[in-house]
């Protein structure tokens, strides 16, 4: 992540994750929650991202390098169709410090093969960026815990309008080295689509979002990472009175920018493929729990 300048249905859901807290509006219902923020460090520009503040972030390991992802349900993980190119073998889950080797670290850092891959049917990587997403299974569940969490999607939900500021994190190349062994995260504000119109010489449409800032910006490496919000919703629970909670929301993921990394950047727009999403989970041959 560079840093310039300064710095079907819910209900379908519901029944195939076996819940019954009656969240009918989320994919997974013990999503977008985190530990307790600790205190975090500045670093060139921006800052190394809270340790317990993204644990649904996911390193998705290729050859000759690494994307980035996000972790949707125990089984599925949420990344770009580009990211595939290069054949991703493996994830790994409660990534922070990459360069830690200690036995906390290990003990946390959970890493798991890719059982199957999901890209989507009308992406074509000779035709821009459109459709740039894809699931990955993983050759099993995992138990969520303060490190491994899945991140929100809105499912059938009325969510308030697209938010205007978003954040981003990611291990991408930064200004001062090519990739970030600590996690970073920096703030983002979604822009008019004529902008990356412009520079981008494409033509946006409803599944993508233009986002950046003068200040950051996502590079090599944080590609199918997550663009978050928080968000104040209404839980809807059979039989109780509804009530309002606060839960990181993914909206978009890094599809494309400049080589620069210098601002702007297109996104796909998450809540344009939540069908997608939800029907190709749902007919997915699950694996063996083991």
């Amino acid at each position: 992540m560079r840093v310039f300048a300064a710095g079907l249905l819910a209900i379908l859901a519901s029944l195939f994750f076996g819940e019954s807290e009656g969240l009918r509006s989320l994919l997974t219902p013990e999503c977008g929650k985190t530990r307790r923020p600790s205190r975090v460090r500045r670093v060139v520009g921006g800052h190394d991202a809270d340790r317990f503040a993204n644990p649904w972030m996911v390193m998705v390991i290729r050859d000759n390098g690494f994307c980035s992802g996000s972790l949707i349900t125990s089984l599925f993980v949420l990344t770009s169709a580009s990211c595939l190119f290069r054949s991703p073998k493996e994830v790994r889950l409660g990534e922070y410090d990459t360069n830690c080797t200690n036995g906390d670290c290990l003990s946390r850092r959970l890493v798991i093969g890719i059982d199957k891959q999901f890209e989507h049917p009308q992406y074509d990587v000779n035709q821009g960026t459109k459709n740039d997403i894809a699931l990955l299974r993983m050759a099993r569940e995992v138990v969520y815990s303060d490190y491994i969490r899945p991140i929100c999607l809105a499912v059938d939900m009325a969510l308030p309008r697209l938010p205007q500021i978003f954040t981003a994190t990611g291990w991408g190349r930064t200004n001062i080295s090519e990739t970030s062994h600590i996690l970073q995260t920096t703030t983002l504000n979604l822009q008019n689509s004529d902008l990356c119109n412009d520079i981008f010489f494409q033509k946006l449409d409803a599944s993508q979002l233009c986002v950046g800032s003068e200040k950051s910006d996502t590079c090599f490496g944080d590609s199918g990472g997550p663009l978050t919000a928080r968000i104040r919703y209404n839980i809807v629970r059979e039989g109780t009175r509804n009530r309002k909670t606060t839960r990181t929301f993914q909206f978009g993921i890094v599809s494309f920018g400049s080589s620069s990394c210098n601002g702007l950047g297109i996104y796909t727009n998450v809540n344009h493929y939540t069908n997608w999403i939800v029907n190709t989970i749902a007919n997915a041959n699950t694996p063996r729990r083991g």
